[in-house]
């Protein structure tokens, strides 16, 4: 059993990390929250260095990795900022991931090279209004054959991205079966600025530069070849990406959790109070102690998953098992980075505070903790499902 990373992980673990303290240094991400401004640039730096193909097959214009250096690069930029990660992962896991597996050759020749170039970015329109985990049975959003062509109405929610998109995967019933309420759904991708799509925006406490929108589809005409996948498939599309999106979510966590973890052990080492610094004290040594063994155990578990995808077994419940414990692990560390720097903590002039805003999203999404405790009680434990 090698824990250990490749020589080729090792170099990309390190051309993330200098590029993360050159382009995004903390004082610049906390301007980009503070003026809630994404810097766009950096996704085209990212595909400069090679990063935003990093798990792009070599034909279409990749390195051709995996999902683990996806989770090297994605944990490295959530040490500094989760925000810049979940753009990265919307680009890579959701974006390249769906094309790559059910898109057609079409697709894949136009948009996989797009993406590994930085010239292209996506969005996923999913959640309803009345929906939230409950997809399938809120889905209110349809697609109705027109000749040729399909026409999308509906109302989507935290269609988060489109400050920054260009395309947007659209999920819409094209038929409906009372009886199997996953059939009928159908993925489409759809340029953000054909007529009948609008957008507004919804303000959020965390992750304050990549917006989040509720968009509206008002008899959106789309092409047949805008499908990707088989019609009245796509929930089948979804799935198989959501193990992928667990694993994203669980790396983004863990960096999270990381940079507040060593901002919070920075602070404890300068702090003096009583004549010592204030990590000498047993109070203070215990909670980043925790922190550490926590993330530590969120680090094995997510690439554990990512390291199981690439081989190609089933890491669904290793997926969301890491999702769970990442996301928690990271929310504790960051309650007592707060903790540790006090009143400190409680100002601007500290980026902690920003961790603690940044990960109360990822407890609950893309899909709660609770749904994904059902899961694992369900799958895991073998327990009668509960939802």
């Amino acid at each position: 059993m090698d824990f250990a990373f490749t020589e080729d992980q090792i170099a990309l673990q390190n051309l993330v990390r200098k590029f993360v303290e050159k382009e995004m240094p903390k004082s610049a991400v906390a301007a980009w929250d503070r003026d809630g401004e994404f810097p766009a640039r950096l996704l085209d730096q990212m595909a400069e260095i090679g990063l935003m193909g990093a798990s792009i097959p070599e034909e279409y214009g990749g390195s051709g990795g995996g999902v683990v250096e996806e989770t090297i690069v994605l944990e490295e930029l959530a040490r500094h900022s989760s925000t810049v990660a979940l753009a990265y992962g919307l680009d890579i896991s959701f974006g390249a991931v769906t094309i790559e597996r059910h898109g057609s050759e079409e697709q894949k020749r136009r948009f996989l090279p797009e993406i590994a170039a930085g010239a292209c970015h996506f969005a996923l329109s999913l959640t309803e209004p009345d929906g939230g985990t409950d997809i399938l049975g809120a889905m209110k959003t349809v697609a109705r054959r027109d000749g040729d062509d399909y026409i999308i109405d509906g109302v989507k929610v935290f269609t988060t991205g489109i400050n920054i998109a260009s395309w947007l995967f659209v999920v819409a019933r094209t038929s409906r079966d009372p009886d199997k309420p996953s059939r009928g759904l159908t993925v489409f991708l759809v340029h953000k600025d054909t007529p009948g799509i609008s957008w507004s925006k919804i303000d959020k406490l965390g992750s304050r530069f990549l917006h989040s929108f509720e968009v509206v589809y008002d008899n959106v005409r789309v092409p047949a070849s805008a499908i990707v996948g088989v019609e009245g498939r796509g929930w089948h599309a979804i799935l198989d990406t959501l193990n992928n999106e667990r694993i994203f979510i669980a790396a983004t966590c863990l960096g999270l959790g990381q940079g507040a973890y060593e901002d919070a052990n920075g602070y404890a080492k300068e702090r003096r109070a009583y004549g010592r610094p204030i990590g000498a004290f047993q109070a203070v040594q215990h909670q980043l102690a925790d922190s550490l063994t926590e993330l530590e155990l969120a680090r094995l578990m997510t690439y554990k998953a990512a390291w199981m995808q690439d081989r190609g077994e089933d890491c669904s419940l290793p997926a969301a098992m890491a999702k769970y414990f990442a996301s928690e692990a990271a929310f504790r560390t960051t309650d007592r980075g707060m903790r540790v720097l006090a009143g400190y903590g409680f100002t601007t002039e500290y980026g902690m505070q920003r961790y603690y805003r940044d990960i109360r999203q990822l407890i609950f999404a893309p899909i709660t903790n609770e749904m994904t405790r059902n899961f694992i009680a369900q799958v895991g434990c073998g327990l009668p499902r509960s939802y």
